[in-house]
């Protein structure tokens, strides 16, 4: 049995890897599954550092050897990762494939000691280089399912208010420091933001939200949409994941011109077609406009202040500069 890792080291030791994924093979395919071999590639490092299995494995005391992709999602909090499980099982019978095209990578197991929720590795396109490539049918079929999502009678305990976006966004400003004042007043912008403050959304109890929706969490296939990464599954009103989708591809546009499609036609598709699909909402727009400042005004205020993952020179007059034509371009 051989086991392979690729680019940075996995979580795991070797032999901690071989025995783990062999655990997770027999009960997914029963007893008599047989682990083979492995590689691994880290796909994600920060707070839960994702990594890519590739196993191959004989079924059944047999000798054909079949390849299975599977990731595993390393979690600080126990709590955390079995939420994401239970929450993952709950949708799998709520038909979000059917009703949008949704793809929700399936739970294989949660091993505890670890730390580690293993998934099926669900392959999908890049939305941008999707957009390019097919046109406005990615941005409608994206809107599609992105309304089913928030469609989804599913409860989740915590819950997201413009109040307590606008309350951390000040939170977070307030421990700033002069590379801050440097572009000028990040705290006279959140005053506008709290005399701006948006009212509910039309729904009472708010709508199923994915909580920090953006490009690099959604891939596209011809079928629909892969959508990763439900750590900040709430509930509260669906501008929000939109004007968090919205800032996150202003901010991809401007970074990369000419690789992302241009803001303002994806901007006006996508609306368009969640709206279509989705309850009637007059004032949704308004507040996808204003949860979109919202999560500019963070995303600058942390190019600013965040020097640990690069704090060569060069690359803070990058952030800083990214900052700048943020701050112009988008609040």
């Amino acid at each position: 049995m051989t086991g392979q890792e690729r680019g940075p080291a996995p979580l795991l030791s070797r032999a901690e890897t071989t025995a783990v994924l062999g655990e997770v093979l027999r009960r997914v395919r029963g007893a008599d599954a047989r682990l083979v071999g492995w590689s691994a590639e880290r796909l994600k490092h920060g707070r839960h550092p994702v990594v890519r299995y590739d196993v191959r494995v004989t079924l059944g005391g047999g000798g054909d050897t079949r390849r299975y992709s599977w990731v595993g999602k390393f979690y600080r909090h126990d709590e955390a990762a079995r939420r994401v499980a239970d929450l993952v099982a709950a949708l799998a019978p709520t038909g979000l494939r059917a009703r949008g095209g949704v793809v929700i990578p399936a739970v294989l197991a949660y091993h505890p000691p670890h730390r580690v929720l293993f998934s099926v590795y669900e392959r999908g396109q890049a939305l941008a280089a999707a957009i390019l490539q097919f046109g406005g049918r990615v941005v409608a079929t994206l809107g599609r399912a992105v309304a089913a999502f928030h469609a989804t009678p599913l409860h989740v305990a915590t819950r997201i208010t413009p109040q307590a976006v606008l309350d951390d966004l000040r939170s977070r400003i307030a421990r700033g420091d002069d590379r801050v004042r440097a572009v000028g007043s990040l705290s006279g912008l959140v005053d506008q933001l709290e005399r701006d403050l948006p009212a509910a959304s039309g729904r009472p109890t708010g709508a199923l939200l994915h909580g920090d929706l953006g490009p690099a969490h959604l891939l596209w296939r011809r079928s629909g949409v892969v959508m990763l990464d439900l750590d900040r599954c709430a509930r509260g009103d669906p501008a929000l994941d939109l004007g968090n989708l919205l800032a996150q591809w202003r901010r991809a546009a401007l970074r990369r011109p000419g690789e992302v499609p241009g803001f303002a036609p994806v901007r006006a598709a996508l609306l368009t077609s969640y709206q279509r699909c989705g309850t009637r909402d007059p004032g949704l727009p308004a507040r996808a406009a204003w949860y979109e400042r919202a999560t500019l005004l963070r995303k600058i205020h942390s190019l600013l202040t965040d020097t640990t993952r690069h704090p060569e020179p060069e690359a803070l007059r990058r952030r800083q500069g990214e900052a700048v034509r943020l701050l112009w371009t988008g609040t």
